[in-house]
């Protein structure tokens, strides 16, 4: 099954997160696979490594946060990949995510894989969108596939079984406050 979590509300990738615990809960092997994201930051990451189960397992794939120990971005934003701000490590990192997705897709170890933020990848590399739709054109029928990330393209959607989109009604930005460990990230 391809799930699809997207819009510009918050929530997507902790329910995935939520879906990954409850399927390892049954027995499942789950691969979480962040992109665009770091790996020092996330609560995700953290938590997922902290349980340290064979069966649930999560690999990153995206800049480090230069402020490590410090809540979020004391910077400016330098951790965070956007269309705008692309380096040759991005696209390399980008990449290298996307060639073990398919490797791990195709292995037979994972019961539910998630790409986190890969639909944000999309958008931002356009020259790995074809990559990307066949990584899920090709994944196999025992394996569900959860993609996460804002502003599904119809060319993604179309290929789901289930489109959640998050819409934000109201969010602590518009108040100026800052994101929130546990709660954000």
């Amino acid at each position: 099954m391809l799930l699809i979590n997207t819009g510009n509300g918050k929530g997507k990738t902790t329910a995935a997160a939520g879906l990954a615990l409850r399927a390892w809960g049954h027995g499942k092997r789950v691969l979480f696979i962040m992109f665009l994201k770091g790996s020092g930051i996330s609560g995700e990451y953290k938590a997922i490594e902290k349980i340290g189960s064979p069966d649930l397992q999560v690999l990153s794939f995206g800049r480090k946060c230069p402020y490590p120990g410090q809540d979020c971005c004391p910077g400016q934003r330098e951790c965070i990949v956007t269309a705008d701000s692309l380096t040759d490590a991005d696209y390399m990192t980008a990449h290298k995510g996307l060639e073990k997705s398919a490797l791990e897709l195709n292995s037979g170890n994972w019961d539910l894989i998630i790409l986190d933020e890969i639909i944000n990848l999309y958008q931002v590399f356009p020259e790995y969108q074809e990559e990307i739709v066949e990584l899920i054109d090709t994944c196999p029928e025992n394996v569900d596939l959860v993609l996460t990330g804002r502003e599904c393209p119809q060319q993604l959607g179309l290929r789901s079984d289930l489109l959640t989109e998050m819409i934000m009604r109201k969010h602590p930005f518009e108040k100026k406050i800052i994101a929130k460990r546990g709660i954000d990230y």
